[in-house]
């Protein structure tokens, strides 16, 4: 008898403790070309190699619950990435609201403009002195080229939301990396 089995009424059933989850090959191939996007994504927009690592595991855990849905729609790594910055928001590594608006600081990992400058120009840097919302605009949309209107999807924000923080993030790296 199981331990699942035995803390469980008399007359009911046991169920196995891990149900095995039927996996096709296109979910396969999903998960081996995109994990690794996702991680690095997640890590650009601030999260630590432990956290884009539980967020994309769950995105794509949340995915698979899906799949059959999820694979005949549009664009299944798009419901991927957006599930895992959703998750990402909620657990406070892309900040729920926008931080622009706020004191106007950049997260701990932010480096000074001269510092920055002083390197050449190197993307973590730039990534890691933007505010988070505006970090996770610029991955979303300029290194995983995805439209402005999925990222708005992805980051639960609105469209023209996505393009204010784009345009201030090209203001910031030209004001920065120009001179």
């Amino acid at each position: 008898m199981t331990v699942a089995a035995a803390a469980l009424p008399v007359g009911h059933a046991a169920l196995p403790v891990a149900l095995p989850v039927p996996t096709s090959d296109d979910f396969v191939d999903l998960f081996r070309e995109q994990y690794p996007r996702l991680v690095r994504a997640l890590q650009m927009t601030g999260a630590d190699q432990w956290q884009a690592e539980d967020i994309a595991q769950e995105a794509f855990a949340r995915t698979l619950g899906h799949w059959g849905r999820v694979r005949s729609g549009d664009n299944p790594p798009g419901y991927l990435f957006r599930t895992a910055f959703r998750l990402s928001a909620r657990r406070g590594v892309i900040a729920a609201v926008d931080d622009d608006e706020g004191d106007g600081r950049a997260d701990e990992r932010a480096v000074s403009p001269a510092d920055a400058a002083a390197h050449g120009v190197d993307l973590d840097r730039a990534l890691a002195a933007m505010p988070s919302r505006r970090r996770a605009c610029v991955v979303l949309c300029w290194l995983l080229e995805l439209p402005t209107a999925e990222a708005a999807a992805a980051l639960g924000i609105a469209d023209g939301t996505v393009r204010k923080h784009l345009e201030a993030a090209r203001r910031d790296l030209v004001v920065t990396y120009a001179s």
